[in-house]
């Protein structure tokens, strides 16, 4: 071979060797392109609904395109431009926001009117009740009835989750209002629908203001490696399970004044307790008189506080939102914590981040039936389109998408959602092979657990204060009388100590800190959180005094 026919032959050599070793970067590099979806949800052509939402982007995205696809079926092009500026307190925050800019810039510029603080405070409040003829109105009342009398909007069509109780209090200050679906559909609605009540939560609004889409509970969840490890035998499925010692610093629990799940976790506890209260004072079957209920409910809060107290003094750390404590246990980081359901079952399935270590359990009698709210908003710019993406997520076809299984037919075609369909009709045996979870039956869970509206409904704000102020803020107090109590053998005056909750007693709860954490003045709530931390923080190292002393 000649030089010049060698050198030729190594360089061929050498670009195949060079062409093989780009084979692979190649093939990286298309693999989005080949993995890419055949429908772009990032097409932003044709018509558009603004949608609010703290779903996940699973939850977004099968939504999406199950939509775009029904559309398309109708001869019609859309998108969905979801707004999603964080958890559901986040999203209520920005709403409220967003509309007092709105009807203010209504109020000044349309109407010609001074703004105040008074009309700022009044347009969206629900307890200024409008009568008679508008020229009797006073200030407030007059920014009411121009509110509910208006269209004001914030550029946004539909909020899409946040929970039953959040969907109300914006039902009720006027920012949702009637899509017209219970007069549309009738037939989804009540006997042979969608419940209106399931186990004491309401599922839809009478008025039309929002209507349920999905159902949630709220459960435990476990890493069965790390029970092993505790030499736990037995898996929490009880509330009241998380207070015993084996798990004192390996639980993972959320802030409940930043995460709406978790607010409702501990809502549930409580309920569950003045549940089972209530039923030790009926003694049999028959109403309690009013006066055995109020001792009931004291009784049950007392209970309750008193586990809330063992639990939070067994956590590793409080988190900033409701989706941390679940990762971390299902990668070890902690033994047990409270979730919301769907976050539990989803981490359950995500390979290597919890398939085959996380359980998931509802604690039986421990939890209501809630729903995730869609509703639409005063002022929708794109009204017609927003209401037909209601009709979707509540039709069997969009139904499906919550739980069936990935590749079923009309399931979801990338992500198993693993969350409960609200039409009862998907339920059906018959609808078993299709779903992820068939063994759960959430409306006859729902009639194991009542849910009294007045009971705690009131509350919730009251709960995450109390929940913060004496377990977070003085946590470092709290573990250590937890652990000098359980590690002297819980002697009687330290015990009795720990356990006394008078400073947060049912009513007190009611009356005093009620009435500071809603009074609209920060300084109320902050003055009445630092007495209330002071006092805990010496009863936390009074316990341990008398715990190290065998008292």
């Amino acid at each position: 071979m000649t030089t010049s026919n060698a050198a030729e032959g190594e360089g061929a050599r050498g670009r195949a060797v060079t062409l093989r070793g780009l084979a692979p970067l190649a093939l990286l590099l298309a693999v989005p392109f080949l993995l890419r979806p055949r429908d772009n949800l990032l097409d932003a052509s044709g018509e558009s609904i603004v949608i609010i939402s703290p779903n996940s982007e699973p939850t977004r995205y099968e939504f999406a395109r199950a939509f775009r696809e029904h559309m398309r079926e109708k001869g019609r092009s859309v998108w969905i431009d979801w707004r999603t500026p964080g958890s559901s307190r986040e999203i209520v925050r920005y709403i409220a926001s967003e509309y007092s800019t709105a009807f203010e810039n209504h109020w000044r510029r349309r109407l010609g009117r001074p703004w105040s603080g008074r009309v700022a405070a009044a347009f969206a409040d629900p307890n200024v009740k409008i009568d008679g003829d508008a020229a009797s109105d006073d200030e407030a009342t007059s920014a009411r009835r121009a509110f509910l009398d208006s269209d004001v909007g914030i550029g946004i069509d539909l909020l899409f989750g946040t929970g039953s109780a959040e969907a109300a209090v914006q039902a009720g200050a006027g920012r949702l209002v009637d899509a017209g679906l219970l007069r549309s559909h009738p037939d989804w609605f009540g006997d042979g629908g969608i419940p209106e009540t399931a186990g004491g939560k309401v599922m839809w609004d009478r008025e039309g203001r929002w209507v349920g889409s999905c159902l949630t509970l709220f459960g435990l969840c476990h890493n069965r490696d790390a029970l092993r490890r505790l030499r736990i035998d037995k898996a929490p499925d009880q509330w009241a399970d998380l207070a015993d010692p084996a798990f004192f610093g390996q639980l993972a629990l959320a802030d409940p004044s930043k995460s709406g799940a978790a607010a409702s976790a501990f809502e549930m506890l409580i309920h569950q307790q003045m549940n089972l209260a209530a039923r030790e004072r009926a003694n049999g079957p028959g109403a309690l008189t009013e006066a055995d209920e109020m001792r009931a409910r004291g009784e049950g809060w007392t209970r309750a506080m008193r586990l809330v107290r063992r639990i939070a003094a067994n956590a590793r750390y409080f988190a900033g939102g409701g989706t941390q404590p679940t990762l971390d246990i299902a990668m070890g980081d902690a033994a047990a914590g409270m979730c919301i359901d769907f976050y539990g079952r989803s981490q359950s399935q995500t390979p290597g981040g919890g398939a085959g270590r996380l359980g998931f359990v509802t604690p039986h009698g421990g939890t209501a039936v809630d729903t995730d709210p869609i509703g639409l908003f005063r002022g929708a710019p794109h009204r017609e389109l927003a209401v037909a993406f209601m009709e979707f997520v509540l039709s069997p076809r969009g139904q499906k998408l919550w739980n069936w299984r990935v590749g079923t037919p009309d399931g979801p075609v990338r992500y198993a959602l693993r969350r409960l369909p609200i039409l009862p009709a998907l339920y059906a045996p018959s609808e078993g092979a299709f779903r992820s979870d068939p063994g759960e039956s959430p409306y006859d869970e729902a009639r194991a657990f009542v849910y009294h509206p007045a009971w705690t409904g009131p509350l919730v704000r009251a709960i995450t204060f109390i929940v913060r102020v004496t377990c977070l803020d003085a946590h470092d107090e709290l573990a250590t009388a937890y652990r000098d109590l359980f590690g002297a053998g819980f002697p009687p005056r330290a015990s009795a100590l720990f356990d006394d909750v008078a400073l947060v007693d049912y009513a007190t709860a009611l009356g005093s800190i009620r009435a500071a954490v809603t009074s609209g003045n920060p300084v109320d709530e902050a003055a009445l959180g630092n007495r209330l931390v002071t006092a805990v923080r010496a009863q936390y190292r009074r316990v341990s005094e008398l715990a190290r002393a065998g008292q």
